[in-house]
């Protein structure tokens, strides 16, 4: 499975349980109540903060 994060969107690619393996795994690291767009916004701020 293969995964890609731009500055406004996140790209999975694989077998749909692959995915929902995956969903469920940010769901235990982010919290069931966060959405992916806070995601995405948090790993923008972690980039701008880190400069890369």
């Amino acid at each position: 499975m293969k995964s890609y994060k731009g500055d406004h969107s996140i790209h999975l690619v694989g077998q749909a349980w692959q995915i929902r393996i995956m969903l469920k795994q940010w769901q235990q690291q982010w919290g069931s109540e966060t959405r992916v767009m806070d995601i995405i916004s948090k790993s923008t701020i972690n980039k701008d903060e880190n400069g890369t």
